[in-house]
């Protein structure tokens, strides 16, 4: 399996989303766990790193460019993949994303096999 022994997070209070992506990733091989606010999904993260974080960028307590650049310095080489998946589709967040660290930027409403793709390439051009 593709994502076999891949541990991932996602961080979205959309319930349907973290459904989704559970039932898809899991799928694939990986570990998945969701989180709907960005306290509990830095708690997930930093009781385990994960290999890659999903990152919505609208959530109830804070927003997701707020914890983008701690996301990314969780891993020993402090460049944890990160890929935002959002309903913002201005220009202004993508550039904000990217210059906080984002991986990648997908809009939502998303097309799964895209998103899988995306995670698929981060993870095997990540130095381990």
């Amino acid at each position: 399996m593709p994502l076999s022994n891949k541990h991932i997070v996602a961080i979205d209070d959309t319930h349907s989303v973290l459904t989704f992506l559970r039932i898809s990733l899991e799928a694939l091989g990986a570990t998945f766990h969701g989180a709907a606010t960005a306290s509990g999904g830095m708690a997930l993260c930093e009781s385990a790193p994960p290999d890659l974080v999903i990152l919505d960028l609208g959530l109830p307590d804070k927003e997701g460019f707020d914890i983008l650049p701690r996301l990314k310095r969780l891993s020993s080489d402090h460049n944890l993949p990160v890929v935002v998946l959002t309903v913002r589709n201005e220009q202004e967040s993508r550039d904000t994303a990217r210059k906080l660290g984002a991986d990648a930027y997908v809009t939502k409403p998303f097309i799964m096999d895209d998103l899988i793709e995306i995670i698929d390439k981060k993870l095997k051009t990540r130095p381990h």
